[in-house]
């Protein structure tokens, strides 16, 4: 993105915060995604095997929980559930894992949690996996989970670009809430048709 080999990016609040506070030159210019504030109802969730003894976060110390990425805001939200339900977060052991990766992981048995987001977290229930915490949630309700951005320079240089690009994706926002059925229909197929329900 500073390099000007992208315009536009996406990532997550607590990576753009890193970013800028280790001196990187971006700026966030979009929402993105935020949580419902609905537990049972978020596209996220702290998922266990359906046969685990965890039965809330605080079970979650000394054992291995997967997110994306570390440091990222999946682990600050799995750190909010624990801490939340009266557990020491600096107890739990992070792993760094995929969430296509995540679902066969924990049917394995190779770790003990795993923060997922859809539709990882759909593949999770239907191995009959469960819920035991909405960290998003538990962070602050209707969190915004993530960003669009671009480089400070690029901001500064086309800022009617930028103003297009804020309009339309409010635009497809706009759609998206007015129209749940068939984007989340969309959203079970290809990536071309994901596309296709976010421009109109």
């Amino acid at each position: 993105m500073t390099s000007g080999q992208f315009q536009f990016g996406f990532s997550n609040t607590t990576s753009l915060m890193i970013a800028q506070s280790n001196g990187v030159p971006v700026k966030a210019v979009a929402n993105g995604i935020a949580s419902t504030g609905v537990e049972g109802e978020d596209f996220e969730a702290l998922t266990v095997k359906g046969d685990s003894p965890v039965k809330s976060a605080k079970d979650l110390e000394g054992r291995k929980v997967a997110i994306n990425t570390l440091k990222n805001i999946n682990e600050t939200a799995v750190r909010a559930s624990v801490r939340k339900a009266g557990g020491d977060p600096d107890e739990v052991d992070f792993v760094e894992l995929a969430f296509d990766q995540m679902p066969a992981a924990l049917d394995s048995g190779r770790v003990d949690a795993a923060m997922v987001v859809e539709p990882a977290l759909a593949t999770v229930k239907a191995q009959g996996g469960r819920e035991i915490a909405w960290p998003m949630i538990d962070v602050a309700p209707k969190l915004t989970v993530a960003l669009y951005f671009t480089s400070t320079r690029y901001a500064q240089e086309n800022p009617e670009v930028v103003k297009k690009f804020q309009e339309a994706t409010a635009e497809s926002l706009a759609y998206a809430d007015a129209h749940p059925t068939r984007c989340a229909r969309s959203s079970r197929r290809t990536r071309r048709s994901r596309r296709r329900c976010w421009r109109r």
